[in-house]
This record gives C-alpha cells, structure tokens and sequence, in this order.
C-alpha cells in the first residue's frame, strides 16, 4: 500500500526548498500533496487499509462499499468523505482554496496534474501559497472527525 501521508509530508518540504521561480513545479507538487493528504484521510476514514476494501464505517452512506482510489479527483475524495464534506461545505473559504489548489492557474481546462505541460507561468505564488497553507491547515484541524 502507498504511504499517503509521507508522501504528503515529503511532497509539502519539497515546495518549500523549492526555488521561489519554479512555480509551476511548486503548484504541481502541492496538488499532488493534498492529493495524498485527502487520500490518507479517506483511507483512516473508512477504516480500510486498501483500496476497493468495503468501508467499516458504521454510520456512513458508504458503509459496506468498496472505497475506490480516486484517482486526482480531490472533490471526489473529500465527497467520499460525508462528515469531512459537510464541514467543508459550511466553510466556502476552505472550497475556494481548494479550487485555487485544483486549477492554480485559474484556469479549469488545467488542473495541478496538467500543468507539468506547461512551461511557465505568471501566477501569483503568494495567492496560491496562502490557498495551499490554508488547505492542509483546515484538513489537520479537521482530522479530528475522523475519530
């Protein structure tokens, strides 16, 4: 089984040593962290240790399914998740940093996954950045759910 969480840790210390103009590989790799973090929590959220195992959380929808690997799709993998999903939804600022993560260009033609096609940007780092701390900050605090 992949370790989500180290590579959610490594893939959050590789943006920050990162040189400041190597923005589209921060943007890709902070995508991919959160990825790894949504992945990591759905997996603890439903008390599986694999994919496609059926979920062992009693009081949720997705009780007794097979929990699938949602691929790069961060919404799908916090939807998986009802208790974190109602929490995310009371909390627009926490969807839209989610979005900026998502499409850092701004851009819904190119998600964090695509842009490792592209050769450069001028996007603000700054933005992103606050969107990417605000992020991994909501879902730590809200890992408490979990439990």
């Amino acid at each position: 089984m992949d370790d989500y969480t180290g590579a959610y840790i490594a893939r959050k210390n590789d943006i920050s040593v990162l040189p400041k103009h190597h923005a589209i590989a921060i943007f890709h790799l902070g995508g991919i962290a959160v990825e790894c973090r949504l992945k990591s929590l759905l997996l603890l959220y439903h008390q599986i240790s694999d994919w496609d195992q059926k979920s062992r959380r009693i009081k949720d929808s997705m009780y007794n399914q097979p929990i699938a690997n949602p691929s790069h799709g961060l919404l799908s993998a916090l939807r998986r998740m009802s208790d974190i999903s109602r929490q995310a939804k009371l909390d627009k600022q926490f969807l839209t940093h989610l979005q900026k993560i998502l499409y850092p260009l701004g851009s819904t033609d190119i998600d964090y996954i695509s842009l490792r096609y592209i050769p450069q940007t001028t996007q603000s780092q700054e933005d992103w950045q606050k969107s990417f701390d605000y992020v991994c900050g909501w879902l730590e605090k809200n890992e408490r759910i979990l439990l």
